[in-house]
C-alpha cells in the first residue's frame, strides 16, 4: 500500500472506516491545487476497492467531480474541503464540504425537502 494518498498526502491524511454494513473514506481537498483530479482519484481507488462494478464507478467520477468542481466555484477563497464517500446498504453517497461557514453537508440530513439530492441508478 501507498504511502502517499490520492492528494499527494501522507497516507495517514486519508481516513477510512468500517463498521457494520457500512464503509467510510474521507479526503482533505483543502489547499490543494487539483482538488478534482485528487477527489476523483480517492473515488475511483476506494469504490474500486468495495468492489463497485466499473460503471457505477464511472457515474460516481462523473458525480463527485461536478460536487468538488461546484464547491470551488460557489465557495469564495475557500474552495472543496473534503471528499467524504459511504458505501451502505449497496448505496454509495458522496459528500463534499466546503469553506462557505454555516454550510452543512446534505448527508447528515435527511429531510429530502432541505439537500439536493441526485439518485443514479
Amino acid at each position: 500500500m501507498s504511502r502517499f494518498n490520492a492528494a499527494g498526502r501522507p497516507a495517514s491524511q486519508t481516513y477510512t472506516s468500517c463498521v457494520t454494513g457500512s464503509r467510510t473514506s474521507r479526503l482533505d481537498l483543502s489547499g490543494l491545487a487539483r482538488p478534482v483530479d485528487a477527489a476523483c482519484r480517492h473515488t475511483h481507488d476506494t469504490l474500486l476497492r468495495w468492489g463497485l462494478a466499473s460503471d457505477l464507478i464511472d457515474h460516481a467520477l462523473l458525480i463527485a467531480s461536478e460536487l468538488v468542481t461546484n464547491a470551488d466555484q460557489q465557495a469564495a477563497g475557500g474552495g472543496a474541503q473534503e471528499i467524504r464517500l459511504t458505501l451502505q446498504a449497496g448505496q454509495v453517497s458522496i459528500a463534499v464540504s466546503d469553506a462557505i461557514p454555516g454550510h452543512r453537508s446534505s448527508a447528515v440530513d435527511n429531510d429530502v425537502e432541505s439537500r439536493r439530492v441526485l439518485s443514479v441508478i
